[in-house]
Parts: structure tokens; C-alpha cells; sequence
């Protein structure tokens, strides 16, 4: 049986305005489904990209509506690997104190960054003099083989 044709790399671009993850949602959930990844799965993986995007743009580019967020979807046999970038400094994602701990359970933040690490296989964050890039990989699940 012939391989599946790949899916291509697909990269959105849009100004800082939390209006474009709905449409975003569209495009990269849709792919995310073409990747015959469990339905769970895909609610699962576009809430950590919905938390990335959001944290992009109201923490990396502070809301200015004239900063951009690029995101990347690249799909493989294997897995996504999600990019998000914005034009701010980024964070340590270690330094995020644990939103379960009895001091943080009653803020009102800080549980994005904690739900991707718990959804996601990889969560890293890339810093440069543009921006910073926070990089989401999911891999797929062995499929069970029928047994014969």
C-alpha cells in the first residue's frame, strides 16, 4: 500500500488581535483532523495552540495591534510541531509557578503555559533578537495492529 501523500507546512500571519485565533482555529484545526489524530487529541492540541497564540499576543506583543504572530503547522507521519512567534522576549517557561500549588490556586492566570506541558509531548520556548518562538510537538499515537 502506497504511502499517504505528506501534508505541507502551512504558516499563518496575522496582526495582534485575539479575533484571528477563531479564524486560525479553522485552518490549523482542520489540518490537525487531516492527521488522523484522536478527536480528544485534537481538542487537546488546538486548546494548548489557542493558550500559545493568546499568551503571544497579550504577553510577547503586549496587545500592539501593529506586531504580527506567525504561526507554522508542520505535519508529519509522526507528529506536529506547532511554532507561534511573536515580537516580544519571551518567558522562562520553567520559571511559571505550578498553578496547583495552595498560593496560586485562586489567580486568575498563569494555567496556560501548565495545560500545554500536560497536553503537549514538547513544550520549549526559542528566544532572538526578532521575537520569541514558542514550539508545541505532538506525536502520534502507535495505531494498534489488527490482529490476524
Amino acid at each position: 500500500m502506497a504511502e499517504p501523500t505528506p501534508l505541507l507546512p502551512v504558516t499563518l500571519t496575522c496582526n495582534t488581535d485575539l479575533r484571528f485565533i477563531d479564524m486560525i482555529q479553522v485552518v490549523g484545526g482542520e489540518l490537525i483532523k487531516q492527521m488522523n489524530f484522536s478527536l480528544d487529541d485534537c481538542e487537546r492540541i488546538w486548546l494548548a495552540v489557542q493558550e500559545g497564540i493568546a499568551n503571544a499576543m497579550k504577553h510577547g506583543n503586549k496587545l500592539d495591534e501593529s506586531k504580527i504572530v506567525t504561526l507554522q503547522f508542520a505535519p508529519s507521519h509522526e507528529q506536529i510541531v506547532i511554532q507561534i512567534n511573536d515580537q516580544g522576549q519571551g518567558i522562562d517557561l520553567d520559571s511559571v509557578p505550578n498553578p496547583n500549588l495552595p498560593e496560586n490556586l485562586l489567580k486568575s492566570s498563569g494555567r496556560g503555559i501548565y495545560l500545554m506541558k500536560q497536553v503537549m509531548d514538547s513544550v520549549e520556548m526559542n528566544h532572538s533578537k526578532s521575537g520569541s518562538t514558542l514550539v508545541l510537538v505532538k506525536r502520534k499515537k502507535a495505531q494498534k495492529q489488527p490482529v490476524t
